[in-house]
This record gives structure tokens, sequence and C-alpha cells, in this order.
């Protein structure tokens, strides 16, 4: 009696065989990794079909799906004995496909996977990737105060929800438990830094280096860079230094030494803010800045401030008209216009002002 060789091998499942195979030999001349993949996926597939060839027809392995969940099982050493070869032919092909070689290549593989997540958290963690995204805030520099930008950078409301990026000149990331915050390193007054962190698709950038001449080495590489909606802000440590910044053509903010605070605080407001080092609020209440959006007939500073007083519990103390006049409590009857610029104290960020009719 001759021994069941099982079915004829079907021109599908020949060509199946014959794309992997030929993919494999292709993808060998490649990177170890991506051959490891293959190699142990066209394993999977050459034993899936091969014991489908020799099984015999009440076999259970001669369904392909079932084949293909056997290899699987029997190559990572699992084994569940739920479907099992009954040829002779079939067990060989066990014993050398998914047993023998399956055992070795799924350790290799295994090994390579961990050691990729290794390797890719070890990049992160040093600064050697790039960054894709879009829409982030680029901030320029460390100094010891950097810790204390992000976390108020993470409190006001305008910037939750954005990527930060930090590009800076140091050997590790300084805050690897943050998932928000993706680290670059390099000299940020370089051209290849600041796209390595993706300038062109910022939405922000602070420059705060803690040294005002490689921040303005910086800020004038980011204005070549960035998109024309970008905003940059740009710290200056010492008054000799600002009328170097001034004079550097372009559209940018210029905060002189203050607390991290207001230095959010003022980028978010795109307003340098001369009264928030004068009135600064130690208290829960911060010192905000709005712009009256529309035109409201015969609205008078008193009738806002009472109006904000009462519907927000905003206190309003100063106004800035269009021809950039600051009046410190204005009088009574001073005339609100649209595009003046109302300080205030809130307790966030008042982003959502319904204004009088």
């Amino acid at each position: 009696m001759q021994p069941y060789w099982g079915h004829a091998i079907t021109g599908m499942e020949r060509s199946i065989l014959l794309y992997f195979l030929k993919n494999f030999l292709r993808m060998g001349l490649k990177r170890r990794g991506i051959s490891i993949v293959f190699a142990y996926l066209t394993l999977l597939l050459i034993s899936s079909v091969l014991i489908q060839v020799v099984e015999p027809p009440d076999s259970a392995l001669n369904r392909f799906d079932q084949a293909l969940w056997w290899s699987i099982v029997t190559s990572t050493t699992v084994g569940y004995g739920d479907l099992f070869p009954v040829s002779n032919p079939g067990k060989i092909v066990a014993v050398f496909l998914p047993m023998f070689m399956g055992i070795g290549l799924g350790a290799a593989f295994i090994t390579h996977f961990a050691s990729s997540l290794i390797e890719r958290r070890d990049k992160r963690m040093h600064g050697e990737r790039d960054y894709k995204g879009k829409g982030h805030i680029l901030i320029v520099g460390f100094t010891d105060e950097t810790g204390q930008l992000i976390e108020e950078i993470h409190k006001d409301e305008s910037g939750s929800g954005q990527d930060l990026i930090l590009l800076a000149d140091i050997t590790r990331h300084p805050f690897p438990d943050l998932p928000s915050v993706f680290f670059i390193k390099g000299s940020p007054d370089t051209l290849n830094a600041l796209n390595k962190a993706n300038i062109k698709e910022a939405a922000r950038i602070i420059i705060h280096t803690g040294r005002d001449e490689e921040s303005l080495f910086a800020l004038i590489n980011a204005l070549k860079l960035k998109n024309e909606a970008c905003e940059i802000t740009v710290r200056c440590i010492s008054t000799h230094s600002l009328d170097t910044f001034s004079s550097v053509p372009g559209d940018f903010q210029i905060i002189m030494q203050m607390t991290v605070e207001m230095m959010v605080q003022a980028m978010q407001d795109k307003v340098h803010i001369p009264l928030q080092i004068l009135l600064r609020n130690n208290a829960a209440e911060e010192i905000y800045y709005a712009v009256v959006p529309k035109t409201i007939q015969g609205l008078t500073w008193w009738a806002l401030h009472e109006y904000l007083k009462e519907t927000y519990n905003h206190l309003t103390f100063a106004m800035q008209t269009t021809d950039n006049t600051v009046t410190v409590n204005p009088s009574k009857e001073m005339m609100v216009s649209k595009g003046d610029g109302i300080w205030l104290m809130a307790q966030k960020r008042p982003l959502h002002i319904a204004w009088p009719a």
C-alpha cells in the first residue's frame, strides 16, 4: 500500500509560495531585521502549504487556515496540541520546518524586535530622531528654567494639545517622563538642527538659550525657515543686547528678563506687557490680555469693566488703544473700540468671552 502524500498543490497556492520565496531572496540582500521578518513569514507559509499537501483528506491540517495556525503555534513553541500531523510525511515537515527552523528564526525575530525597541528608545533619549509632526511649539535652547517653562505651557489652555519640541545641545532627554516633549540634540543656532525639529511646520517658536549671542543667531535662522503664520518669541537676557535684537528684520517678539510664567503669558497674548512686571499677582489669579473683537456702539470703559466683573469675575485695570497708547485705570467715560486691548486679572485665560451686544 502506497503512503498518502496528500492532494496536488493548487495554482493559487503555488503562486503564493513562489511570490514569498522570491521576496524572501530579494529581502535577504537588505537589512538584517527585515530579512528575519520575511524569512519567518516565508517559513510559516511554506510549512502551512506543505503540511496541507502531505496530510490526508481527513486531517484537520488539510485546511489552509488550520495549517497556518498550527505553523504559528508550533514555531513559537506554544504547542496547544489541538492540531497535529497524523501522517509520517506530515511529522517530517513538522520536525524540520516549524519546529527546527521556526524556533531559531522565531528567537531571532523576537530578539531583533526587542533590540529595535531598545534602539528606538535610545535614539529618543539621545535626540537622534527627526520630528515629522506639525503645528507644534518649538523651544530652542535649554536652561535651568526650561522645565518650568514647559510646565507653564502645559497649564496654559491655548497651548494644550500641542507637541513640545525641545532643541538643545545636551547629551540626553531632560524630561523622558513627558511623552508630549520630543527632544532633538543639536546646536540651537544651526540650520540643520532647526530643520530636524521641522521648524517649517511649527506653530510657535520660543528661543531661550540663556546666552544672547546664541539666541540672536537662532532667531536669524528661525526667521529664514519658519512659515508665515508661525510666531516667534525670543528672550533677551541683557538690556545691552536689546538694540541688537531690535535691529533684526522680521516679525517676532522680544521678551526681556521676566519669570517664565510671564513669558508664557506674553507669548500667548502676542504682546510684551510691562504691566505684568509691575502688577505681578502671587495669588490664584494671573494677568491676561484680551482684544475687543468688534465695535460695540456706546461702550465705555466702566460699562465693560462692570460687565466683565459681573459676568466672569474678571478685574480689568488697563487698556491699550489701537494707536498703542496704554492707559492704566482709564476714566469711566473712555470709549472702547474694536481692536483695543484690555488687561485683566482672572483665574484662567479668557478664551471664550461673550462680549456685550
